[in-house]
């Protein structure tokens, strides 16, 4: 456990209640890391704006075609 300074043998002797309160910790500290990497993925998507290089891309590559190839016909 990262910052709650707890070894998980530490954590499997706590107390019924204790136990709940520090995984509660913990998984608060989870969503604002998330919402803080959210963010910053929002941001930089809006700042390159990539999605719309990556769709200008792949309507640039498009893929040769063949010629069509008939055969002659005899009689």
């Amino acid at each position: 456990m990262e910052k709650l300074h707890l070894q998980p043998s530490e954590l499997d002797r706590l107390p019924y209640y204790e136990y709940e309160y520090t995984v509660q910790m913990y998984n608060d500290m989870l969503k604002e890391r998330k919402d803080g990497e959210d963010k910053k993925t929002s941001e930089t998507t809006d700042k390159y704006n990539i999605n719309s290089m990556q769709r200008q891309a792949q309507s640039q590559m498009k893929a040769p075609t063949m010629p069509s190839m008939r055969m002659p016909r005899l009689g």
